[in-house]
């Protein structure tokens, strides 16, 4: 959910923010650890469930009070009276919520159900706390569940200014296909079998289609369950320790490109699988270390540990269709896929900071460094898993054995053995030399090692290279199984090492911030970063960026920010093919071939991420602080980015704005509406190649009648109203989100020459029919007082969606195209409704 949408949601009880559609999403990032604790339904993790204090946040004054940009601060949540419990000076309060969902509709579709899966069922929630005033204990207890794949536990329980200890357990769902169709059994595991009626290497497209039509819609998702335990241990004043251990599991299986050689050019031969791809895997992480905190010095010493394991080292599946020779020679047949997973991998760092005040500067001195080490030593798998021979009959050196590549010892080791070593150097100074400046300076050095080199080589055949498409390129195409050697096939080119790619990164900047008077800040900032590659097109890059800052709060209704960033990027000669040293053609035996090598790409290429570009970014922001308690946000941000580049990435520019009100009259009152809209365009522009040698745009392989041009839009609208209103002891929610957004693909070319196909150019209209997901949602709740200690909570959430993706035009019908097997049919409309009851007891 952006930050503008509702930077107060704490204002309004949990239902109506339960039910947002945006609220879930937040469930799927990976950033941070461990910070949000809550579901779909309960958003919040309980905190603030029962609505604000009457009382305000302070004992002296009920009246709402401001951020210093100008934001009224959210309410403070009512807490429940506290209850004796024994005669040992403990209290606690509780409360128990036992409900039930209803849905209807159409709530299969995965972009309803996508973070959520809500179903049929009871809920339960639940809030407990213990306090013991006389020494600072605590515990506190917070628990909801919806099934079993969507739930929180949570125990926090400590002493104020001793320790803290935190346990939990969670669950989340992640939905990715509603509408899958799936030719295999087996769907989870590490092997795919084809179901009955359909035999490996030996089916038809007409007997794929039918048994692919006449499978039930079913789901396709992965569960991500996490637990985990954290202490915070106050040794005295000036030291803490602390450690976390966590372990996270995700399970189940999602729509993945699984091919066995392209389709598109040889009808009725090869095949391209989208498969249901298995996932179990899981990772643990741990972090321990050590606070210090004195009058002049503070230090944190600490570790991180995180360990990614599979279940499976690899799965494959089996495959319907044959692969064919297109010289007319006999290929034997493949009756299988199969794909190694992400290898394990271990990750360390030791990390310590160091900070001084210096009182006589009114400064701040901190030095940081770190050593990291990411590593794989994972066993490594066989190159094919294939029985008796592969290839083509044309020639021995088309025909391969499958013992001598259904084995480790066709490796030239068993293990990766391959490793990431960083070292982190940061220095910080800032200083006040005088009142109302404050000079800021930084300076960081960052070195990437990628230690262990492999070599693709199999002493078995004294071959180099790998087995592509698990033997079925070269089942098809003579010559390209993907292998060099020094006799028949010593011209072919083939990847045969990993690629290092050591980076080394250092960055100054110095700035300023001085406030000319008791309303306005001024800042300014120059950083200058320098990296180095190895094995890049650029060796090295230099960025200079300035960036100017402006606050200003002349008036008492108008606090106003504006940031502009200018960043200039050069470097080094680009050199458009580094890679060479990875492929057979390095190989001191390698044969080139008469006419040449065929180019790594044309030179005159510009990868983004490396080539010259200049970038213009503005911020502004103002709140409007108005009557009555209102406010009003407003923000507008352009980023335009042009890239000095004949071929690839050209320009990329953005601008939003957004118009946000808040209206706060009193404590039982809050109401807000808010609007906006971004838009993007991206420009590329590339060139389809011909036979030859030549890199060079305008040349014979890279002519300039075969460049294509393509931009591509995106404008995107948000809008929605809330409001929260106590009518006595009964509250009611209401909550209205719309989401639109439309993106659009024109593309233009210098002759029909610039596609793959150009007997197709009469069909090109220059642009891709538009791509658009709206969706509309409404919320509303009602919660009703049953007596002093029982309350009853009504609510109801309606969603409906558009999604058209040109993508999945046709998928309707049918999910087969000669060769090419689909599993899922893509985003389609939808029209949903969730009924909820709750009982809620306070204990």
């Amino acid at each position: 959910m952006p930050t503008w949408k509702r930077p107060h949601a704490c204002r309004c009880s949990v239902l109506s923010l339960a039910l947002l559609a945006a609220a879930a999403h937040a469930q799927d990032s990976g950033a941070g650890t461990d910070l949000q604790f809550g579901n779909w339904l309960d958003p919040s993790g309980r905190i603030g469930w029962r609505g604000c204090d009457p009382d305000g946040g302070s004992w002296l004054t009920a009246e709402p009070k401001r951020t210093p940009t100008g934001f009224l601060y959210g309410c403070s949540p009512e807490r429940p009276a506290l209850a004796a419990l024994g005669s040992r000076g403990w209290t606690w309060s509780g409360d128990v919520g036992l409900g039930y969902l209803h849905v209807g509709g159409d709530t299969a579709n995965s972009a309803w159900r996508r973070f959520r899966a809500p179903g049929n069922g009871a809920v339960l929630q639940a809030d407990f706390s213990l306090r013991h005033a006389a020494d600072g204990r605590y515990a506190d207890v917070r628990l909801s569940r919806l099934d079993r794949d969507n739930q929180y536990y949570r125990a926090v329980f400590g002493q104020a200014g001793r320790y803290k200890v935190q346990a939990f357990a969670r669950s989340t769902p992640n939905v990715l296909s509603g509408n899958a169709r799936a030719i295999w059994d087996g769907v989870g595991s590490r092997h795919l079998t084809l179901k009955p009626g359909l035999s490996a290497a030996a089916s038809t497209p007409a007997q794929v289609a039918a048994l692919s039509a006449a499978q039930p819609l079913t789901t396709l998702s992965v569960v991500r369950d996490k637990q985990g335990v954290s202490i915070n241990y106050l040794l005295n004043p000036r030291w803490t320790t602390y450690a976390s251990l966590s372990h996270e599991q995700r399970k189940g299986a999602r729509p993945f490109g699984g091919p066995f050689f392209f389709n598109y050019p040889f009808a009725d031969n090869g095949g391209i699988y989208e498969i249901p791809r298995p996932i179990d895997d899981s990772t643990l992480n741990f972090t321990g270390g050590a606070r210090f905190a004195g009058n002049l010095w503070r230090s944190d010493v600490s570790y991180t540990g995180s360990f990614f394991r599979h279940a499976n080292r690899s799965y494959r599946y089996d495959v319907p269709f044959a692969v064919s020779s297109v010289a007319g020679a006999h290929s034997p047949p493949l009756y299988q896929g199969s794909f190694a997973y992400e290898p394990d991998n271990d990750y360390h760092r030791v990390g310590a900071t160091f900070s001084r005040r210096l009182p006589g500067w009114k400064g701040d001195l901190t030095l940081a460094a770190a050593l990291t080490t990411m590593r794989q030593n994972d066993r490594l798998l066989p190159p094919m898993d294939c029985q008796g021979a592969f290839g083509q009959d044309l020639a021995p050196p088309f025909m391969a054995d499958c013992g001598h590549w259904n084995t480790t010892a066709a490796l030239s080791r068993d293990r990766a053995d391959l490793a990431i070593n960083n070292q982190k150097v940061d220095a910080r100074l800032v200083l006040q030399p005088m009142d109302g400046v404050t000079w800021r300076s930084t300076a960081r050095y960052l070195r990437e090692d990628y230690a262990g080199t492999y070599w693709s080589h199999n002493p078995l055949t004294d071959q180099w290279g790998y087995i592509a498409e698990n033997g079925a390129q070269g089942a098809v195409v003579p010559g390209e199984m993907g292998l060099w050697d020094r006799g028949a096939n010593s011209s072919v080119l083939t990847r045969i090492r990993n690629l290092p790619l050591d980076k080394e990164t250092r960055e100054v900047a110095t700035g300023l911030d001085w406030r000319p008077s008791t309303r306005n800040t001024l800042g300014a900032t120059y950083s200058f970063t320098w990296i180095e590659r190895a094995h890049r097109e650029v060796a090295t890059t230099r960025d200079n960026t300035l960036k100017l800052t402006w606050n200003n709060r002349s008036t008492g209704w108008l606090n106003l920010r504006a940031n502009y960033t200018w960043l200039d990027r050069s470097g080094s000669r680009y050199y458009y093919d580094p890679y060479a040293f990875t492929f057979s053609s390095a190989l001191p035996d390698f044969v080139t071939p008469a006419g040449g090598l065929a180019p790594h790409t044309v030179s005159a290429l510009r990868k983004y991420d490396i080539a010259s570009r200049t970038q213009h970014k503005l911020d502004l922001m103002a709140t409007f602080v108005l009557p009555r308690d209102m406010t009003l946000y407003a923000s507008f941000r352009g980023d335009r980015n042009h890239y000095d580049a004949q071929i690839g990435r050209q320009r990329l520019d953005s601008y939003a704005s957004s118009v946000q009100w808040e209206w706060q009259p009193r404590p039982d009152t809050t109401a807000g509406a808010w609007y906006g809209h971004d838009r993007s365009k991206l420009v590329f522009a590339n060139v389809n190649d011909a036979a030859g040698s030549d890199p060079a745009l305008g040349g014979t392989v890279y002519p300039l009648a075969n460049r294509w041009w393509m931009d591509d839009e995106q404008r995107n609208h948000y809008a929605g109203l809330s409001l929260n209103q106590r009518m006595g002891r009964a509250t009611l929610d209401l909550a209205w989100n719309w989401t639109y957004s439309r993106g659009r693909t024109g593309y233009r070319m210098s002759s029909p020459d610039a596609l793959t196909t150009p007997a197709d150019a009469a069909l090109a209209s220059g642009r891709y029919p538009l791509m658009v997901y709206r969706i509309n949602s409404f919320t509303a709740g009602l919660t009703l007082p049953l007596g002093t200690r029982t309350r009853l909570r009504l609510f109801d959430t309606w969603e409906r969606g558009d999604l058209s993706d040109w993508h999945y035009f046709g998928f309707a019908d049918t999910l087969v195209y000669d060769h090419r097997v689909y599993t899922d049919s893509g985003p389609s409309r939808y029209n949903a409704n969730l009924v909820g009851m709750m009982v809620e007891v306070a204990l």
